[in-house]
């Protein structure tokens, strides 16, 4: 009897350990590499009959969790997604269109159950009929990082203010891309860090690209096109957000950013009136409008003095500005001989900032006093006598450098100045030239190692600057080109035959 308890235990046992629930693997080497695809079906793209099923096998297993979200079917078209261990399986809800594209991708993130995501994106065009049409993009992006997604819109040409983009791709680990099954026609193209969805409001927040021509135009007879986009840091856009009152006519506004940013208005407001603030603002590239902001002018019982908020040299001049506008007499800022106290010249260059011109190197303190600087509410600063330490620059030591030279060609068909930028890979130092008569020169550069690239100038507020390109109003990014080669700049060493090729 207990023999056969044993037995009955044994096989107990075994049965539940072959019904243990699939899943990843244990144990073995540590996995670090995304799932593959291996095969489609139907393996034909042309005719797919329109109650067809699609199947998308993998590698290996996949973490049924990413894939929802991962899978993009063109034209919102009405489906089911079924994932079974390696498959991912997709069917029309009743039929597919006739005659019609069904253009399927998906997403890097589509993971392993060790978190590995894709290594590149995949997209698959089906077609009804007996057609899908033939033009192709491939493109590149450069400056990219395999730990972000980057995502690339293809857009019709021209753009307009509904402009959506017609389809929209993954770069893969290296920067690579393809647009396929492209009608004949123009088209551009623009990309984001993170999910692509309006190119306009996030080339702001975002890492974006923009073509550096303003459309590729494909045809019967050039069909497929190349192209190279460099991600660029975003343009940041400032936005007020709130304000703080510091007086009835004077107050910071306060940024999105979380900068601040002293405004006035004039004794003709009262309080209850409407107040409407417009800035016009620069960044690395445009001049552009704040959006306005409005508030009603609060009563403010001001019983506080004036602060100092910032006491530091600018532009080689002592500044002191204030936290409120203040009136000042002519005693207010001395300094000590012996025991004598010596009247500084200043200048008030803002209702809340004062300069000190030509301060001496010798001046190591400045006393400021209180019952000489008042706002107009008639409070007085808020030390009776306070002394600040005067930080004066450092000016540089003049040293010899005894660097290296480096002259160079450029091949470039269009009709823009170009720049030639040197980078330093060791320090990050940079070095700009410009390009005359298709020729470059960088002298007594410091030796390192140094990567060279050249671009257009297209930048109207700062030409040593890159122009990255502007969504709305559309304009194209510069052309660029990159020197495959890092160079070794050494003391007293020429380095010839350089040539920056702008294909």
């Amino acid at each position: 009897m207990l023999q056969s308890f044993q037995q009955l235990y044994f096989i107990t046992i075994l049965f539940l350990l072959g019904c243990a629930a699939v899943g990843p693997p244990s144990g073995g080497h540590t996995d670090t590499k995304g799932p593959v695809l291996i095969s489609v079906s139907p393996s034909s793209v042309l005719n797919l009959s329109t109650e067809n099923k699609i199947i998308f096998e993998f590698d290996e297993l996949i973490d049924p969790v990413s894939v929802p979200h991962s899978v993009q079917i063109s034209s919102e078209l009405k489906y089911k997604l079924k994932i079974r261990g390696r498959k991912i399986i997709i069917q029309p809800d009743k039929t597919w269109p006739e005659n019609d594209l069904i253009r399927i991708g998906l997403s890097r993130k589509i993971r392993d159950y060790q978190k590995n995501m894709m290594a590149e994106a995949v997209v698959i065009i089906f077609s009804t009929g007996s057609e899908i049409p033939k033009g192709i993009i491939n493109g590149l992006v450069i400056k990219y990082d395999n730990n972000n997604l980057v995502e690339l819109g293809l857009y019709e040409w021209p753009l307009s203010d509904s402009s959506q983009f017609i389809q929209k791709i993954e770069s893969d680990e290296q920067g690579y891309f393809q647009f396929k099954g492209i009608k004949n026609g123009q088209y551009t193209i623009g990309g984001i860090e993170g999910t692509l969805r309006n190119m306009n409001q996030q080339t702001s927040k975002n890492k974006y690209a923009i073509l550096a021509s303003d459309f590729i135009s494909i045809s019967t007879e050039e069909n497929e096109k190349v192209v190279k986009m460099l991600l660029s840091e975003s343009i940041e856009k400032q936005q007020i957000t709130s304000i703080e009152m510091l007086s009835q006519r004077a107050f910071n506004l306060i940024m999105n950013d979380n900068s601040k940013e002293f405004f006035m208005i004039d004794s003709s407001y009262k309080p209850g009136d409407s107040i409407s603030v417009n800035l016009r603002k620069t960044n690395r590239l445009e001049t552009y409008i704040l959006p306005e902001y409005s508030f009603i002018l609060p009563e403010i019982t001001d019983t506080l003095g004036p602060k100092l908020n910032i006491s530091q040299f600018v532009d080689e001049e002592f500044t002191l500005e204030f936290s409120e506008p203040i009136y000042i007499e002519t005693n207010a800022f001395t300094i000590k001989r012996d025991t004598i106290n010596i009247p500084l010249l200043f200048k008030q260059i803002a209702k809340n900032t004062v300069i000190l011109p030509n301060l001496a190197d010798t001046i190591d303190n400045i006393d400021i006093w209180g019952t000489s600087i008042h706002d107009s509410n008639g409070n007085y600063f808020t030390d009776s006598l306070k002394t600040v330490r005067i930080s004066h620059p450092q000016i540089p030591e003049n040293k010899k450098i005894i660097g290296g030279n480096i002259l160079g060609l450029v091949e470039y068909d269009g009709n823009k100045p170009l720049k030639i930028e040197a980078q330093n890979i060791m320090n990050n130092a940079y070095y700009l030239t410009d390009v005359v008569n298709k020729q470059f020169k960088f002298s007594n550069l410091p030796s390192g190692l140094y990567a060279l690239w050249g671009f257009e100038l297209l930048n109207t507020q700062n030409p040593d600057i890159y122009f990255s390109g502007i969504w709305k109003p559309y304009q194209r990014a510069a052309r660029f080109e990159h020197y495959a080669d890092t160079i070794d700049v050494r003391a007293r060493w020429d380095i010839e035959g350089i040539i920056i090729d702008f294909e």
